[in-house]
């Protein structure tokens, strides 16, 4: 069940977030990520989490406005739907996502282009120095009226 993000959550939420970090950004110093814990640890309530909940929290997506601040799933729950079915409930709120992918990360990037996301622009990360890719999915809407509503 995708449910919004409770306080209670944040142990489990953090705990994904680093795991997922460290795995999927190798190309990294472990370092920045445990360096950035404690910020991201009190940033995490400022934006809008949405948790997938199965018996314990399985992965989330955080975001900022239409921008996907972190998606991540459970090492031991990829490829099971969870990541499409956070996003999914990210299009429901919203006419266009962004996000940012490490060009590095090519899984990453592979997952959003299957979501319908396109490539618009080729950065440096400040923080890190490594090459990322700004990705965008424009998301339509469309309400069916039945003839019982007309």
């Amino acid at each position: 069940m995708i449910r919004e993000y409770k306080l209670e959550d944040l142990d489990s939420v953090m705990e994904i977030w680093l795991q997922g970090n460290l795995q999927a950004h190798d190309f990294i110093n472990p370092e920045f990520f445990k360096q950035n814990y404690d910020l991201v640890k009190m940033l995490i309530p400022m934006s809008r989490l949405y948790v997938q909940d199965l018996n314990g929290i399985k992965g989330f997506i955080g975001l900022t406005e239409n921008y996907i601040s972190g998606l991540f799933v459970d090492q031991n729950y990829r490829h099971q739907g969870i990541g499409k079915a956070l996003v999914n409930k990210a299009k429901q709120r919203h006419n266009e996502l962004l996000v940012h992918v490490y060009k590095k990360n090519v899984a990453a990037i592979d997952f959003y282009l299957s979501q319908n996301f396109e490539i618009v622009s080729e950065s440096i990360n400040e923080e890190t120095n490594e090459p990322e890719l700004l990705m965008r999915c424009h998301i339509e809407h469309n309400v069916k009226i039945g003839k019982c509503a007309l």
